[in-house]
């Protein structure tokens, strides 16, 4: 019995303990609100407590001022965030007139107005107003095609076809393309694609169809040696070949001749691989064909002049305002046999700035015409709705420092094509293909 109880007691000891253990914990928790309550943050957080019965005017204007602050603050914020940066609130007062005007003639004009030709005039007249002949703007659909030819790849079949009087002819085929793994071979004649006539739809038409509109599965009829034969293609995306090589054979000495169309987003790897090729048969010196090239990407041309000069070589200069920057060479890759480059008064931009890297850099030779002369440099601008802008950011400088904007590069050899050429252009008429030849192989 006496066992029992003092269990009881014990129990009793312990249940009274642990109620004063949480009292204590209670109290320390209301003494750290009350200290929190004490601070700044803590005055202001505890205005609405339930533990007030009544507030005053200061209480609520000081929260209704910080919670109008906040917010501002948090509607900015994901402003600026949505728009890129951009201050929008400047561009409506600088463009208040422009809005008036538009809201003016949207609104009251007595006759149809199409918005799409108001934005596009006046987007056009903005872009033109600069004085800039490169800085420029294009639709959607110019975009588009530009895109295609600078990005050197496109959605496709990878053959190039023509209409020759009445036929539609396979002119080229993309090494490696759909077309050239089916086994389409060039002067084929399209009879049909996917049931459709192809004279009656017309070369355009019929490429527009194969890229934009035909499913992936293409069947592809054509008429060669005297049969049809039946082609199924699958479209895939199709890299542009725009660079053309071969070997010249003078007498005992081996040139490579490697022709680039376009300085594209593929020319420099496509550049490399027919270089490599072309030194696999012991070319002895090189000659570089950009005549009616009229430039590209500057990062491309980078490269590849970067492929032909030693380490530290100066490739072009960037003048901004008053600073000229060098760009040189980085790589550890370079040429050492005779290098000419044929140029003509269409070769321009990244033409002219390989033509005057081979010629001041590198020691090499400049056969042909006077090049265009543009010697600055855009960067693009794609808007929303798949247009863009062209804007000039820099002027470039040859290595020897020369601004040849207007003026364009004059070769170290000037050489005419003469009317023979024009009649039959092969390599035989090509007056400035032989003197390159001449030089690169004394």
């Amino acid at each position: 019995m006496r066992k029992n109880k003092n269990i009881h007691d014990t129990k009793k000891l312990i249940s009274e303990e642990k109620r004063k253990i949480k009292i204590l914990k209670k109290d320390l928790r209301k003494q750290r609100i009350n200290k929190f309550k004490a601070t700044k943050v803590g005055k202001l957080l505890f205005i609405f407590s339930n533990e007030r019965e009544a507030y005053s005017f200061s209480d609520l204007f000081v929260v209704t001022l910080v919670s109008l602050v906040v917010g501002a603050f948090a509607c900015f914020s994901i402003f600026t965030i949505f728009t890129g940066g951009r201050n929008y609130f400047k561009l409506s007062r600088d463009l208040g007139k422009f809005f008036d005007v538009y809201d003016t003639l949207t609104e009251n004009y007595y006759g149809d107005v199409s918005v799409d030709e108001l934005v596009e005039s006046a987007i056009s007249g903005m872009v033109s107003s600069v004085g800039d002949v490169y800085t420029s703007y294009a639709d959607s659909e110019y975009t588009e095609s530009f895109n295609e030819l600078i990005d050197g790849k496109y959605e496709g079949i990878g053959c190039t076809i023509q209409q020759i009087e009445k036929e539609i002819k396979v002119i080229s085929i993309y090494d490696g393309g759909p077309a050239d793994k089916a086994g389409l071979k060039v002067n084929d004649i399209i009879k049909s694609v996917d049931e459709y006539d192809a004279n009656e739809m017309g070369a355009t038409a019929l490429s527009e169809y194969i890229k934009n509109e035909a499913t992936n599965d293409i069947n592809i009829v054509v008429y060669r040696d005297g049969e049809e034969i039946s082609f199924n293609l699958i479209r895939d995306e199709v890299e542009i070949p725009v660079v053309e090589s071969k070997v010249i054979n003078d007498n005992d000495a081996k040139i490579g001749y490697l022709k680039i169309s376009i300085f594209s987003s593929v020319s420099s790897n496509q550049f490399e691989k027919r270089l490599e090729e072309l030194e696999k048969e012991n070319i002895d010196s090189l000659i570089i064909d950009v005549r009616d090239n009229s430039g590209g990407y500057l990062s491309s041309v980078t490269d590849i002049v970067s492929y032909l000069m030693p380490k530290g070589d100066v490739i072009y200069k960037i003048q901004k305002n008053d600073n000229i920057e060098s760009v040189k060479d980085k790589t550890t890759t370079k040429r050492e046999y005779p290098i000419a480059v044929l140029v003509n008064g269409n070769s321009a931009s990244a033409s002219e700035i390989l033509a005057g890297a081979i010629k001041d850099s590198y020691g090499g030779f400049v056969v042909g015409n006077t090049t265009y002369g543009k010697g600055t440099v855009q960067q693009v601008k794609k808007l929303s709705d798949g247009s863009m802008i062209k804007y000039t950011v820099e002027n470039w400088l040859t290595p020897n420092g020369t601004w040849i904007d207007g003026e364009g590069i004059v070769p170290t050899h000037l050489v005419d094509l003469d009317q023979e050429y024009y009649e039959n252009p092969i390599d035989e008429n090509d007056k400035q293909l032989k003197k390159a030849i001449e030089l690169v192989s004394n």
